[in-house]
C-alpha cells in the first residue's frame, strides 16, 4: 500500500523561501514603479512649479523627501527591535503610506485652481506623513529583509527587481505620466498621476503581509533611554561605522543635486511638460541599468566599492549638468545621475545591514537614518536660499566638495563585509 506523505522539511523550506524571495522581489519592483509617477526628482517639483515660483516649497520637499524618512527611525527600533515578527507591523505601516498618496487625489481636485497655497501646505503635511511612515517602518522592513534574504542575493534581487521596476516605469509609466500631463488640464493630470501610483504601490505590497518570518528576540528587552545610550555607545566604539556615517553625512550633496535639476531645466533650460516625461522616462532608465549591474557587482565585489566608484563620478556629472547648454543633453544627464543613484542609495542601505548581527540591526539601520537627518533636512533649504542669491551652479559646484569629503571618509572604511561583525 502507497501513503502519501507530507513534504520533507527541505521542500518546505525551500518553498518558503521562494515565496519570502517573491515577496520581496515583487515589492521592489513595485516600488519605483509606482514612485515613478510621483517622482521626488521630476514629477514634484513641476507639480510645485504648477502652484507656485517660489523655490522654498521645492527645498521643503526635497527636504521632507531626503530626512522625513530617516528621523523617525532611531526612536521607533526601540520598540521594534523587541518584536519577535515584524511582518504585521510592515505592511501597516506601509498601507498608511500608501493611503497618504490617495489622500492626495482629492486634495489636488479640490484646491489645485481655487486655493494653491492652501494646497501647497495641505501637500507638504500629507508627503510627510507618507515619508515618515516609511520612517518609522524603515527599521523593521530591513530586520524583515535581512532575516528571509541572504545577505549574498539581496543586491542581485534589489538590483533586478530595481532593474525591472525601472523598465517598467521607463516605458510605461513614462508614457502613462506623459499622457496624463498633456492629455488633461492641471489639476486632473496630476490627481491622476498620484491615483496611478496610490494603485500599484499597494497592489504590490501586499505579498509582504504572508511572508513566512522567523521569529527573533533580543538579548535583553531595552527601556527607550537605555536604546539611545547603547546607539551611542555604537557610535563611539565601532570606529569603522562611525566613518561610514561620516560618509553617509557628506553623500547628502547628492540628494540636492538631484532633487534642483528638474527646477534647473525648467528655470534655466526652459524645459517642458514633455521634456519633463522624458526626463522621468530616462531616470527611469538609468535605474533599469543601473540597479542590477550594480546589484552584481555589489554582491561579488562589496557595497563599499559601488558607493567608492558612484560618488566620484557623480561629481564629473555635476560638471557636465554646469556646464550643458542644450535641453536635448539633459536627456542624457538623467540617466548618468539615476545610475550613479542606483550605486549609492541601494548599496548605502545593505551596507548598514552588514555591520551587526541580525538582533541589532535595528538598532545599526535606525543610527544612520536619524544622524543623516538633520542635515538631509537642513542642505535643501539652505540650498533653496542660496539659489535665489547665487544661482543653481554654484550650489552645484558646492556640493563636489562634500561629495569627496563623502568619498574620502569612505575610503577609510573597511567592508564589513569581510571584518568581525561587531567591532569596537
Amino acid at each position: 500500500m502507497n501513503l502519501q506523505s507530507n513534504p520533507d522539511e527541505k521542500t518546505v523550506s525551500t518553498q518558503r523561501h521562494q515565496f519570502n524571495y517573491f515577496a520581496c522581489f515583487i515589492d521592489s519592483v513595485g516600488f519605483p514603479f509606482g514612485i515613478c509617477f510621483f517622482s521626488p526628482v521630476t514629477i514634484l517639483p513641476t507639480f510645485i512649479r504648477e502652484l507656485s515660483d517660489n523655490k522654498f516649497w521645492i527645498g521643503l520637499t526635497n527636504a521632507i523627501s531626503g530626512s522625513a524618512f530617516f528621523f523617525p527611525q532611531l526612536l521607533a527600533a526601540s520598540w521594534i527591535e523587541r518584536m519577535p515578527i515584524k511582518r504585521g507591523y510592515v505592511i501597516s505601516l506601509a498601507l498608511i503610506e500608501r493611503f497618504a498618496i490617495l489622500a492626495l487625489v482629492p486634495q489636488i481636485l479640490l484646491l489645485g485652481r481655487s486655493s494653491p497655497n492652501l494646497l501647497l501646505i495641505l501637500f507638504s503635511v500629507t508627503f510627510s506623513i507618507f515619508t515618515l511612515s516609511m520612517g518609522f517602518n524603515g527599521p523593521a522592513y530591513f530586520d524583515l529583509v535581512a532575516k528571509v534574504i541572504p545577505v549574498t542575493k539581496r543586491g542581485t534581487m534589489y538590483g533586478v527587481a530595481g532593474g525591472i521596476g525601472g523598465l517598467l516605469s521607463s516605458i510605461f509609466g513614462a508614457w502613462l505620466t506623459k499622457y496624463f500631463l498633456e492629455g488633461y488640464e492641471f489639476p486632473i493630470n496630476f490627481s491622476l498621476c498620484f491615483l496611478a501610483g496610490f494603485i500599484i504601490l499597494t497592489i504590490t505590497v501586499l505579498p509582504l503581509g504572508f511572508i513566512d518570518e522567523p521569529p527573533s528576540y533580543p538579548s535583553q528587552p531595552k527601556r527607550l533611554g537605555k536604546y539611545f545610550r547603547d546607539a551611542i555607545v555604537i557610535l563611539k566604539e565601532d570606529w569603522n561605522f562611525r566613518y561610514y556615517i561620516y560618509s553617509q553625512i557628506f553623500i547628502s550633496a547628492f540628494g540636492i543635486v538631484l532633487g534642483f535639476l528638474t527646477a534647473y531645466t525648467i528655470d534655466e533650460m526652459t524645459a517642458t511638460k514633455s521634456d519633463v516625461a522624458i526626463f522621468t522616462a530616462t531616470l527611469m532608465a538609468g535605474r533599469t541599468i543601473g540597479q542590477p549591474f550594480w546589484g552584481y557587482v555589489a554582491d561579488r565585489r562589496g557595497n563599499r566599492l559601488v558607493i567608492l566608484i558612484n560618488t566620484g563620478t557623480t561629481c564629473l556629472v555635476i560638471l557636465l549638468i554646469v556646464t550643458a547648454n542644450s535641453i536635448t543633453v539633459f536627456y542624457g544627464i538623467f540617466a548618468l545621475i539615476s545610475f550613479c543613484h542606483s550605486g549609492i542609495d541601494i548599496p548605502s542601505l545593505n551596507m548598514t545591514m552588514e555591520f551587526a548581527q541580525t538582533d541589532k540591526l535595528p538598532t545599526y539601520t535606525a543610527l544612520r537614518s536619524s544622524t543623516i537627518a538633520p542635515f538631509r533636512a537642513a542642505l535643501p533649504l539652505f540650498s533653496s536660499a542660496m539659489i535665489d542669491k547665487v544661482g543653481y551652479p554654484p550650489v552645484f559646484l558646492a556640493c563636489i566638495l562634500l561629495l569627496l569629503l563623502s568619498w574620502h571618509s569612505l575610503w577609510k572604511v573597511e567592508d564589513p563585509r569581510y571584518q568581525p561583525v561587531e567591532q569596537t
